[in-house]
């Protein structure tokens, strides 16, 4: 689906690298959640698979197709949901923001209601469809913008830290609103984040540090690697450090019981 081949990029030939000699391949359908710290490179990296910023070096391929020549944004091939919720605002009501994506791809008015409809539902906002986004909580704010990416159907779905703001309940309940969408549509999903906790059950997990891949494989070998953690800046989730002391002291079957529930809570 994505596949990004010795990507580097910078603003300008006075600027330093924000991202240098990445190469990813990533397939259709698959999790992932990207992490690292800021100024790592995340958003830099969604911009350019999305096609709103060109790479300085090497190629990047949506769907066999170079971004330079085809870019994805433009065709719905991809979706981003930005950090802040407000600047995918467009108009007066819930309703039209969430109908512009998909106008915008030349659908019927018919199929455009559908999707507006139907993934208002889903988001559990149908019944402030005629409100001003604007004057939402920011957790609705941040159900808006999603839903208005999902009702354009985009083979690739990428979230910008989307929770970053968000209670813990609003956090579990966007993660398993995504999930819910990638299981009906098949769809890849790119996940950035900071959270180590919405590392959980992802089928696979990119860490960018200082722009380049830090590491690239699954989350419970990640966060079993404390000295690279700790040298970005993060910390094991409290909860395995509340497993480890427990094993310490020979409460194996306690500290099991608990691993095993964290992981339930957060999975996705």
């Amino acid at each position: 689906m994505i596949s990004l081949r010795n990507v580097s990029f910078r603003y300008s030939e006075d600027d330093p690298w924000v991202l240098q000699d990445i190469s990813l391949e990533i397939p259709q359908g698959q999790l992932s959640v990207i992490i690292g710290p800021n100024g790592s490179g995340k958003s830099t990296l969604a911009e350019l698979i999305t096609g709103l910023l060109e790479p300085s070096s090497g190629n990047i391929l949506v769907g066999g197709l170079d971004t330079r020549e085809h870019p994805p944004h433009m065709r719905g091939r991809v979706g981003l949901v930005f950090q802040n919720p407000e600047h995918q605002f467009f108009h007066t009501t819930v309703a039209e923001d969430v109908a512009f994506g998909p106008q915008n791809l030349g659908l019927s008015p018919e199929e455009v209601e559908e999707r507006t409809e139907r993934v208002l539902r889903e988001v559990g906002l149908w019944d402030l469809a005629q409100e001003n986004p604007m004057k939402l909580s920011w957790g609705q704010k941040q159900l808006v913008a999603i839903a208005g990416i999902l009702a354009m159907e985009p083979a690739c779905l990428i979230l910008d830290e989307p929770t970053s703001m968000l209670d813990p309940p609003s956090k579990k309940a966007v993660r398993s609103l995504i999930r819910r969408f990638r299981d009906r549509t098949g769809c890849t999903v790119l996940w950035i984040t900071q959270d180590m906790e919405e590392l959980v059950g992802a089928q696979r997990v990119i860490v960018l540090n200082r722009g380049r891949i830090a590491f690239d494989g699954g989350w419970k070998e990640l966060l079993g690697l404390e000295s690279l953690l700790q040298g970005m800046g993060f910390q094991r989730p409290t909860a395995l450090e509340l497993v480890s002391f427990l094993e310490k002291r020979g409460l194996v079957e306690e500290a099991h019981l608990l691993l095993f529930r964290w992981e339930e809570l957060l999975s996705w």
